[in-house]
């Protein structure tokens, strides 16, 4: 039979194949089996996603860097490029430039520890926190004045000095004394953010209820102070009894209010019995080993191929090689078989293959491999001896392979086996032409590579008391102990011996110093007017936040005050490090292994007295930094790779989490999110990369239950990214890694707008330069592609594609807009046909011919379509345009040709892989079903 199938919307986005068979659920109808390089729209459709310009490459190719938003405002806007010792900015797809370098403001940071970094933005301050730093604040000053520093904590005003306290009484008392009066003194400034330390204790003995008693108080000025508040004992406790902006101040026997005492400091991110340094007494000698080199390849198993034939001697897939007095012939299948003689061994020739070695768990580098091909006489027998006494032969292209180079740096090399070309060939005789095609019969390559291993070295730290401490030793390339570096100092040390530990070498010997070590926080963030800090190492549960209405002062109160620091330790089962910070209706945080609430015992706001720490889940986050979208938080899961969501339930009484992946696991399962982002206009996506290399969007409106994923793919691998605000819509930012000319390049690269009034200016090509200007022919400026082969697109044709030479190409027509860059294609491809049958199949185990497919689509360009990538159709792409006009983008409905075969999916390939843009509502499939 016959029919037509509508699927109306595309809006449930790339689903799991584990998914195919739930028919009934309403996303699964909506889905796509793939949905590459195409962003889902919340009202159904799927559209291409713009290309990407190339803003600037990094400032090293050979070292990762994470970007960071910084939005000041609606019209302020940067991206942060922080790499190894460094950091840089970018807006509106350009650099921030110093002359004719770029702007840059050192640090240091190592590369190791970029996506370990926390940050929050307040205004024009991020505030950066590692456990291995001092917590930071990057502020701006000016467009060109970006200043890294330390946080100072608590107070920067001074106490005052030379306090003194003098006794007046009348002449006629006769008791003069008795009484011993105590004062402190501290400074404030204008709006009383900070209070200096009490000053040292003034003392007078008096007799306060004397005739006439009073005492004076007086102090020198401080620097920077605006006014004065003077403290006195009583029991114990410095009281208040008033303030003034002169330095001195009479006491006529105030009654002190101790509900306000003096602030007390410490320094809340040091510990004691911390390991400060490391000195090397003796170098020793012998710590030389292996570097990862791999030191041998092998090829386990391999790929066995066969010839297919099609003629009129043959039956359909039907080709038997046979061998017949030395020499090689095809046979049919039929049983009265013809013998077509082998074009001969010069076929055998055209089979290439690629070795590659990549690094899966380590940072390898630089290992080649070459395959050692079959020659012609190496046919094997592939099926039993049948009653003609004939047996089909296969051929493995790939017998071997050699190592030609050890490269470095391998934990564990895997190696990648690829037939990259295959011969086809025809044959002319009388019965006609035969057309044969080498293919895969069985087997896949495995290969085996050995890495020589690394050297080993650590150092050990005992001590009776402490612990918590992490050194780590640098060896020269002499195989000598030159210095240590203390990574983490731990606490409780009173005398700590280390050891260095190695599978080669001897003779170390380290001295360790003790003292007030820092035990800094790892994630921060604001809420209820308070500077928020969580998760150092040696106090991996502690949380602390400034006092009321300031960002670095950490002062406390005898007794407490409402608006006192708060420090606390969350009381759980285990003792996993905070890694997140975020601020919603109530303050949540998140661990390894659960997510808190922070919230007041009542409806007050948070102070030391109020505060509550309640488990929420208990399901944990991985060190990726959350997002947020409206009241809900998006956090990637501790374990499985996969998003989640965190809101609030009334129901529940509390918040509760739900996974975003089930219904397309397979773009998670087993991989991790290493940057996540989030843009608002024009649609609501998320966007996240995996340590794949992969780019993911996720378009998601939770109170219209739509949520939809599709998967981004370029010439390289995606690494970091960032959303920041620029004109009417949010701009992703992305880090991708690229192969220049067999060498590793690192590029910023801004996404294009999805929204272009004009159709010369879209850009559907990925690290694209774009020249605007007289209409000229060479384009030049494009050097960082040199040796790429680019697409074009100018003036709204898509010209052929060149490789670029000495940075530029040469067009054959002048043009004024052109965009040159790296083709993508954009790939749709819908599941398998489900459609109701009598026999309540929805038909499975049917076979199914689609013999017809019309696309509703909205201002897009003439894909291609076919039953499967590999064999697509490409129609025509022009209608009645005038001569000397871009071909008319398409709107409404448009039928296109497909060649048909029988299939058990009945799936339908859609693809673009011009730089012209695609935008699909639905799809109409005609489909023949037996």
């Amino acid at each position: 039979m016959s029919l037509k199938i509508f699927k109306q919307s595309l809006g449930g986005g790339e689903v799991s194949p584990s998914m195919y068979s739930r028919i009934g659920d309403p996303v699964t109808q909506a889905g796509l089996a793939k949905c590459m390089n195409m962003v889902v729209e919340p009202q159904g459709p799927v559209v291409r996603r713009p290309g990407f310009s190339m803003v600037r490459e990094t400032k090293y190719p050979d070292r990762k860097c994470r970007l960071i938003p910084f939005t000041f405002s609606a019209t302020q806007t940067m991206i942060i490029e922080l790499g190894h010792h460094y950091v840089r900015f970018h807006t509106d797809g350009a650099t921030l430039m110093n002359g004719d370098v770029p702007y840059e403001v050192t640090t240091d940071y190592d590369e190791s520890e970029l996506f370990d970094i926390d940050y929050a933005q307040s205004v024009d301050i991020i505030t950066l926190v590692h456990c291995a730093h001092p917590p930071r604040e990057l502020r701006r000053y000016g467009a060109l004045d970006w200043r890294i520093s330390d946080i100072t904590f608590n107070t920067k005003i001074s106490a005052p000095a030379g306090v003194t306290a003098t006794q007046h009484i009348a002449t006629s008392a006769t008791n003069k004394d008795g009484y011993v009066r105590k004062y402190v003194v501290t400074a404030c400034n204008v709006d009383n953010s900070e209070e200096s330390k009490a000053s040292t204790v003034a003392s007078v003995i008096c007799n306060p209820y004397g005739d006439g008693a009073y005492n004076t108080i007086a102090w020198n000025s401080v620097a920077g102070a605006d006014h004065y508040r003077v403290y006195r004992d009583k029991g114990g406790i410095y009281g208040y009894i008033g303030e003034t902006r002169l330095t001195t101040i009479d006491d006529d026997n105030i009654a002190p209010d101790s509900s306000i005492t003096p602030p007390i400091y410490d320094d809340v991110f040091l510990t004691s019995g911390g390991i400060t340094g490391a000195t090397v007494v003796a170098q020793g000698s012998g710590y030389t080993g292996p570097n990862g080199e791999v030191t041998s390849v092998t090829l386990e198993e391999v790929e066995t191929w066969y010839i297919e034939a099609t003629s009129a001697y043959f039956e359909p897939g039907d080709a038997w090689v046979q061998k017949r007095d030395g020499a090689w012939f095809l046979e049919s299948h039929v049983p009265d078989g013809r013998l077509v003689p082998f074009p001969g061994a010069d076929v055998v020739k055209y089979f290439s293959a690629e070795v590659t070695i990549y690094d899966a768990e380590g940072s390898g580098v630089g290992a080649t491999a070459t395959p050692v091909m079959s020659s012609w006489d190496e046919w094997i027998p592939l099926t039993p001896v049948d009653h003609y006494q004939r047996c089909q032969y296969g051929f493995r292209p790939v017998k071997g392979i050699t190592l030609t180079n050890q490269g470095s740096g391998y934990k564990r090399p895997v190696v990648v086996v690829k037939i990259t070309a295959y011969p086809t060939f025809s044959t002319v005789s009388k019965g006609g032409t035969s057309n044969y095609e080498y293919k895969r019969w069985t087997g896949e390559f495995i290969g085996k590579a050995v890495s020589a291993g690394f050297l080993t070295a650590s150092i050990r730290v005992t001590d009776s008391t402490g612990s918590g401490a992490q050194l780590e030793p640098l060896i020269s390339s002499e195989g000598k102990l030159t210095a240590v570096v203390v990574k983490n100092a731990g606490a409780g040390y009173t005398n700590p011996t280390a050891t260095l530990i190695s599978n080669y070498g001897s003779g170390a010997q380290i001295s360790l110093t003790v003292a007030n070590a820092g035990d800094y926080p790892g994630c921060v963030g604001y809420f209820e007017q308070r500077r928020w800090f969580a998760g150092s190492r040696m106090r991996p549960q502690f949380i602390w936040a400034t006092k009321t209405g300031t960002e670095t002062d950490m002062g406390y109160s005898l007794p407490s005050q409402p608006t006192d620091r708060i420090k606390v330790r969350v009381a759980s089962q285990d003792s996993n490090r905070i890694r997140h910070i975020v601020p919603l209706s109530q303050l949540l945080i998140l661990t390894a292994s659960g997510e808190w609430r922070v919230s007041p015992l009542n409806s007050d706001a948070l102070t030391p007295e109020t505060m509550s720490v309640r488990p929420q889940s208990y399901v944990g986050s991985s060190q990726t930094k959350p997002v947020l979208i409206n009241n809900t938080m998006i956090f990637a899961a501790a374990r499985g790779g996969h998003l989640r969501e965190l809101g609030y339930s009334y129901q529940a009484g509390g918040y509760i989490t739900s996974d975003l992946c089930l219904r397309a696991t397979h773009l998670f399962d087993n991989k991790e999110v290493i940057d996540i982002a989030y843009s608002k206009a024009p649609y609501s996506i998320f966007w996240c990369i995996n340590n794949t290399g992969a780019l993911i969007s996720y378009t998601y409106i939770p109170e219209q239950q739509i949520s939809a994923f599709a998967q981004h793919s370029t010439d390289g691998s995606f690494e970091s990214c960032a959303v920041v605000p620029e004109d009417t819509e949010d701009i992703l930012y992305c880090v991708v890694k690229r192969e220049i000319n067999g060498n590793p390049v690192r590029f910023i690269e801004r996404m294009n707008e999805f929204i272009k009034k004009n159709q010369v200016d879209q850009i559907y090509l990925d690290c694209a330069g774009t020249y605007t200007g007289q209409p000229k022919k060479e384009i030049t400026g494009i050097s960082w592609l040199n040796g790429k082969t680019v697409s074009i697109y100018a003036d709204g044709y898509c010209v052929p594609d060149q490789k670029v030479e000495n940075g530029k190409i040469v067009l054959s027509r002048a043009a004024s807009v052109v965009h040159v860059g790296l083709a993508y294609n954009s790939d749709v491809k819908t599941l398998p046909l489900a459609v109701q049958l009598q026999d309540m199949s929805f038909g499975t185990n049917h076979r199914k011919n689609v013999t017809g497919v019309s696309l509703r689509v909205l201002e897009s360009a003439i894909p291609l379509v076919g039953q499967s990538f590999e064999k697509l159709y490409q129609p025509p792409t022009r209608s009645r345009e005038a001569p000397g006009t871009p071909p008319a983008r398409k709107d409404g409905e448009i039928d296109l040709p497909i060649q048909g075969h029988w299939t058990n999916e009945g799936e339908v390939c859609i693809r673009q892989n011009k730089p012209l843009p695609m935008k699909v509502s639905s799809i109409t499939v005609t489909c023949d079903i037996v």
